[in-house]
């Protein structure tokens, strides 16, 4: 019997006139991968990236050590499903999510790929390039500066969306906290006329992302602010990636140590984690959607486990968390890439309709960006 717990959201497809769409596109370098694969012979491994695994059956290899046929194994497809996998099929499944605003569908397939190539992708912003979908992105060290914000400009469109972060108000239109609206409200009262509107209001909002970051590096979720809705409501972005996150039962019995910095980070011991930092700017229904993001790259053994997280999103979407590993596997390449996305658009009256709707209608484009991958 099936029993399908595992989460994905990535890729990136034609956008167009239906709110999941621009869901589906997930940053991820797999053009980048394609081009790292080729010519690598007939070496194999089992790429895998896993979040908020609840797994069907027992791994039976040693805590912190399971090998590629445990991990298929453990996935909680049927029989039937994991010889498609092996025949050289992709297979989609769905799953039930954690929350009424959450969406979450799943893709597993066999591939070539080395593990160490595939973790190197992760470590830059290079495959950010080959997504005509980000407009603008943007490398973050250290600590940041407004510097590194520079180039963050509001296009498409960046008078209009100007307009809305002057004009902001609790809501969905905007990711806001009460505090980043007074600034834009105060803005507007200074601004005399639309000369250097824009300029104004890409400058406050660089603050505020340098801002974000600051108090997500210092306290982690517990520094993410949430945002305000309508009827005093508040979005909490930091309580749908912890919910992410501590629902992984993979990480969390296998790989202990990285499990804890994806829940504790800062404070977790951070040996061995290499972190970096990124601005995106994605163009999603002619607007620009501007996104924070925290990567964590671990390696165990030959293993390499991943963390891709959004913990600031200016509309469309709430939050972000992707988890995955690197397992190494003689026969073939195993691909699982899986994500769970919090969104207000599938909340609300009917989301037990809207969640298993937008999973079926988001499915066969995450399929077939498999299938082109897989082509190449």
């Amino acid at each position: 019997m099936e029993s399908p717990q595992l989460h994905v959201f990535m890729g990136k497809m034609p956008l167009q006139r239906s709110w999941f769409q621009s869901l589906v596109f997930i940053p991820f370098p797999w053009s980048r991968l394609r081009s790292a694969l080729a010519g690598l012979g007939h070496t194999y491994f089992l790429v895998g990236l896993i979040v908020c695994v609840t797994i069907a059956y027992p791994i039976e290899s040693a805590r912190g050590n399971p090998t590629a046929d445990d991990i298929l194994k453990a996935l909680p497809i049927s029989d039937s499903k994991k010889r498609q996998v092996l025949n050289g099929q992709v297979v989609r499944w769905t799953t039930q999510e954690s929350n009424n605003r959450e969406i979450a569908v799943g893709i597993v397939m066999l591939m070539k790929a080395n593990p160490e190539n595939a973790a190197q992708l992760f470590r830059g912003a290079e495959g950010y390039q080959l997504i005509d979908a980000v407009t603008a992105h943007g490398v973050i060290p250290g600590k940041g500066t407004t510097a590194d914000f520079a180039n963050l400009i509001l296009k498409p469109n960046g008078e209009k969306e100007a307009t809305r972060y002057l004009d902001a108000k609790p809501g969905s239109a905007l990711n806001l906290d009460s505090q980043e609206m007074a600034a834009f409200q105060t803005l507007k009262a200074q601004l005399k006329d639309n000369d250097g509107k824009q300029q104004a209001v890409e400058t406050l909002i660089r603050e505020h992302f340098l801002a974000r970051l600051h108090a997500y590096q210092a306290k982690g979720l517990d520094g993410i602010n949430p945002y305000s809705r309508s009827r005093n409501q508040k979005r909490l972005a930091s309580k749908k990636i912890r919910l992410s996150v501590t629902a992984n039962n993979i990480t969390a019995s296998l790989y202990p140590k990285f499990h804890e910095a994806l829940v504790n980070y800062p404070k977790a011991d951070m040996t061995g984690v290499e972190e970096s930092f990124f601005w995106l700017n994605i163009e999603v229904f002619s607007r620009p959607l501007l996104v924070l993001v925290h990567r964590m790259l671990y390696q165990e053994g030959q293993t390499y486990l991943v963390s891709d997280r959004h913990f600031y999103t200016s509309h469309e979407y709430n939050s972000l968390q992707a988890v995955g590993g690197v397992w190494p596997k003689d026969e073939g390449a195993l691909i699982v890439y899986l994500y769970r996305v919090s969104t207000d658009q599938v909340g609300g009256f009917g989301s037990s309709v809207k969640r298993p709707a937008a999973r079926l209608l988001m499915g066969p484009y995450v399929e077939e960006l498999f299938e082109k991958i897989r082509a190449q």
